[in-house]
């Protein structure tokens, strides 16, 4: 796994799931999911298990911010196929959460990439950070 944080702890098990078709516009030219179809791979995943909680996303509300990511490929991904997308949670801090990725290719039965991402709760009006939602906080295992 891709980790942004240095010790070796291993990752809890994931707090969300989901299946997430490829879509024959995904591919490049190679014939095979373009690298940056990863990364949408990624963001659907935790705009799905946000927004699943009813956490709102949008203006005037705060906003999410990438304050980095990255993504390791093991093996191509081409069209049809069908992706279950793991997320795991990382370092929960007062305004961000490090995101971990698995991604497996369901119909090859092999897993295809793993990567990070770490969230800020961004308020666009105060040009500032805020502080995590209580209830993604509640959703990461944090209590008070």
């Amino acid at each position: 796994m891709i980790r942004v944080v240095s010790d070796d702890a291993p990752l809890a098990a994931p707090v969300f799931t989901t299946v997430i078709p490829v879509r024959w516009g995904d591919m490049d030219a190679d014939g095979h999911v373009n690298n940056t179809g990863f990364f949408r791979f990624m963001e659907e995943t935790r705009m799905r298990w946000i927004s699943g909680m009813g956490i709102p996303t949008v203006p005037p509300h705060p906003v999410i911010v990438l304050l980095n990511a990255g993504c390791h490929y093991f093996q191509p991904v081409g069209y049809p196929a069908t992706l279950e997308s793991s997320l795991h949670i990382g370092r929960v801090g007062r305004t961000s959460v490090q995101t971990h990725y698995t991604l497996r290719d369901v119909e090859a039965g092999a897993s295809c990439a793993e990567g990070y991402a770490t969230l800020v709760w961004y308020d666009p009006r105060e040009k500032k950070a805020v502080p995590l939602p209580e209830s993604l906080r509640q959703a990461c295992g944090v209590t008070a």
